[in-house]
């Protein structure tokens, strides 16, 4: 099941969804651990690793999605700049 399904779940049950999240974050907490302990030095290292991979794929689609925007706005504008340059040109011409 995924966290946000969890939290939903324990919000309904508890009324409360911040007594919700603090409950969910209290057993994170000790699954975490539990985990840690059972993990080697070199498992846990990787597992770290793959972690921050995933947070840097996530940091760099964001920032392509941020510059590809970017892109679609300077593009527009500069189309824009020159429809209004040639709009007085096609005025003086006809």
């Amino acid at each position: 099941m995924s966290s946000k399904f969890l939290l939903a779940r324990m919000a309904i049950l508890c009324h409360d969804a911040n007594m919700a999240e603090s409950y969910a974050s209290q057993f994170a907490r000790k699954g975490g651990q539990a985990r840690a302990k059972i993990l080697t030095p070199e498992q846990r290292s990787e597992s770290a690793r793959k972690a921050v991979e995933a947070r840097w794929a996530k940091q760099k689609k964001l920032v392509a999605a941020i510059t590809e925007g970017t892109k679609k706005l300077l593009k527009k504008a500069r189309a824009k700049k020159r429809s209004q340059r040639q709009a007085p040109n096609q005025q003086r011409n006809p």
